[in-house]
């Protein structure tokens, strides 16, 4: 059965959104199946993903989660690569579900029925760690990420996460795992991206990866044309970074002498000519 993994952060602009595309879109290079889960109002990830979904009046995670007798969401990238987008009323959920049995397990319940045809899923996680949707998020998860911006605030914002999974892993007696700190817009000039880095590494309150994605324009620029890094330029230091997240994630030893990111762009962008064309045509 397929890994879970929620990215989540109480705070906002750290990458989470960032994270899951394109971490996501790295596994599936690799040849993994991967599923792509939106829990966030703003739908970021879902314009990104396919922007025609978005004000569809076709089902979204919202109304899944409602009823689970509907079908899944489940809607192609590309082959191997599926979503479920998110609804920009999918914050309802935080007070509808509250008076329900079992209001935390709704997600875990859903996904449950998908786990079994991908290799990984990942939950792009909304601002707000204490939300209802968010303990449904970490209910469902085997592990967490957690992207850390380098700055100060960033850090000081890790506490209320960290007893959420603290409490997650109490009330359902459950072994979830913090996979790592995933430091952001890192820049290793800066005395700050150093200090914070050398934080993490000494302090040993949560493990944090050997990779760290640095500061890279790429980043904010391949969203608005639909796209990953890796579509968008697969020679940038932030696909290298996020092919080396991917790699360690599935457990594979990275290997940067022997990568050709000509080969990540072509299969990527060849994927991704052709979900252009499908939407055309749609």
């Amino acid at each position: 059965m397929g890994q879970i993994i929620a990215i989540i952060n109480d705070k906002g602009g750290v990458a989470k959104t960032t994270t899951t595309m394109n971490l996501g879109t790295a596994l599936w290079l690799l040849g993994k199946k991967v599923l792509l889960v939106d829990t966030d109002k703003q739908c970021n990830l879902t314009f990104t993903l396919d922007k025609t979904t978005m004000g569809s009046t076709d089902s979204t995670l919202l109304e899944w989660m409602r009823d689970r007798s509907i079908e899944a969401p489940v809607y192609e990238r590309y082959d191997g690569f599926d979503f479920i987008p998110s609804s920009q009323n999918i914050a309802q959920l935080n007070t509808e579900l509250l008076t329900k049995s079992g209001s935390d397990l709704y997600l875990t319940r859903r996904l449950n029925l998908l786990k079994d045809r991908y290799d990984y899923i990942l939950i792009d996680c909304a601002p707000g760690c204490d939300s209802l949707l968010n303990a449904n998020s970490l209910s469902a998860a085997d592990g967490v990420i957690i992207p850390i911006r380098t700055d100060l605030y960033s850090v000081v914002g890790r506490g209320p996460l960290m007893l959420k999974i603290e409490e997650i892993r109490e009330n359902l007696e459950k072994d979830l795992k913090v996979l790592g700190v995933l430091l952001t817009q890192f820049d290793k000039r800066t005395e700050m991206g150093r200090q914070v880095r050398k934080y993490f590494k000494d302090n040993g309150e949560m493990p944090i990866f050997d990779v760290a994605i640095r500061k890279c324009e790429d980043c904010n620029k391949a969203p608005g044309n639909q796209m990953s890094v890796f579509e968008y330029n697969a020679e940038c230091t932030a696909a290298e970074d996020y092919m080396r997240l991917a790699m360690l994630i599935s457990g594979e030893k990275p290997n940067p002498t022997k990568w050709k990111p000509a080969q990540w762009s072509e299969k990527a962008n060849k994927a991704y000519d052709e979900f252009i064309k499908c939407q055309i045509e749609a």
